[in-house]
C-alpha cells in the first residue's frame, strides 16, 4: 500500500503534470486498497432461511427486551389473560399460543411453564364457572443434561438434543366440555438447555446446535397451531 503522504507530495507551485500524477497515483492507491478489501474479505454468508407463511387473519406479539428480568415473560401472560379471560360479546371460543423459541436454564428456569401457572392463578380468581379454558405446556426438544434433571435419569447420545416431549394440561372455569367450546392456552418451548447462559454458549457447552432454518420451519409450525382452524378470537 502506498503511503499517504506520498499523494500529496507536491506544492501549489506544481505544474499540471504533478497534479496528474497525484491523480494516477490517488486512483492506483484506491484500486489496490479495493483488491485487497475484497481479497481479505469473508465470502459471502448464505442467504437467510425464508420467513414462515403465515396468515394475516391472527395478530402475532413479539416480546423482547436487551436484557432478563425486565417482565417480558409477565407481558405475555397479560396478553394471554386479556385475549382468553375478558368478556366477548360472541361465544366464540379463542386460542393464544405462547412460544419460547430458545430456553436456557431449563428445567429450573422455562418461560413457557411460567404463563402457564401464572394465566391458571389469574384465571382461578375469576370464578367464571360457565367459562371453559384449557391450558397446556409442552416442551418440544431439550439437550441431555437437561432431559436428565427432568427425567431424572440419563440416556445416550451426549451432545444431541432429546424429543423430552414433557407435556402438562389443566382445565379450568367450566365443567362442560363436550361441544368442544373451551378456548385454550397453548405454551411451547421448541429447544432448552440446562445452563443458564446465552443460548449459542448452552448450545455450543452442551451440543445439539440448532440452525437457523430449523428453528424457524419448527416456529413456523408452532405459530400455525394457533392460526389454522379459522375460528375463534
Amino acid at each position: 500500500m502506498l503511503p499517504l503522504s506520498s499523494l500529496f507530495s507536491f506544492s501549489s507551485s506544481s505544474s499540471s503534470s504533478s497534479y496528474r500524477r497525484f491523480i494516477l497515483r490517488l486512483q492506483l492507491h484506491l484500486h489496490l486498497h479495493l483488491r485487497r478489501s475484497i481479497s481479505s474479505s469473508p465470502p459471502p454468508s448464505q442467504s437467510p432461511p425464508p420467513l414462515p407463511d403465515l396468515p394475516l387473519s391472527h395478530p402475532i406479539y413479539t416480546i423482547w427486551a436487551s436484557n432478563t428480568g425486565l417482565g417480558k415473560t409477565l407481558v405475555s401472560t397479560g396478553l394471554a389473560a386479556a385475549t382468553l379471560l375478558s368478556p366477548s360479546p360472541s361465544s366464540e371460543s379463542a386460542k393464544f399460543v405462547y412460544i419460547k423459541p430458545v430456553q436456557t436454564g431449563f428445567p429450573s428456569d422455562s418461560d413457557s411453564a411460567f404463563v402457564l401457572r401464572k394465566f391458571c392463578q389469574l384465571a382461578l380468581r375469576r370464578r367464571r364457572p360457565s367459562s371453559a379454558v384449557s391450558a397446556s405446556n409442552h416442551v418440544l426438544q431439550a439437550s441431555a443434561s437437561a432431559s436428565e434433571a427432568v427425567l431424572g435419569y440419563g440416556s445416550e447420545g451426549e451432545g444431541e438434543l432429546r424429543d423430552l416431549g414433557a407435556y402438562e394440561e389443566r382445565r379450568l372455569l367450566g365443567e362442560e366440555w363436550a361441544g368442544g367450546a373451551a378456548s385454550e392456552l397453548i405454551c411451547k418451548t421448541m429447544y432448552a438447555w440446562r445452563e443458564a447462559i446465552s443460548p449459542h454458549l448452552a448450545a455450543e457447552k452442551e451440543g445439539g446446535a440448532v440452525p437457523d432454518n430449523v428453528l424457524l420451519e419448527v416456529l413456523g409450525r408452532c405459530l400455525r397451531t394457533g392460526s389454522e382452524d379459522g375460528e375463534g378470537r
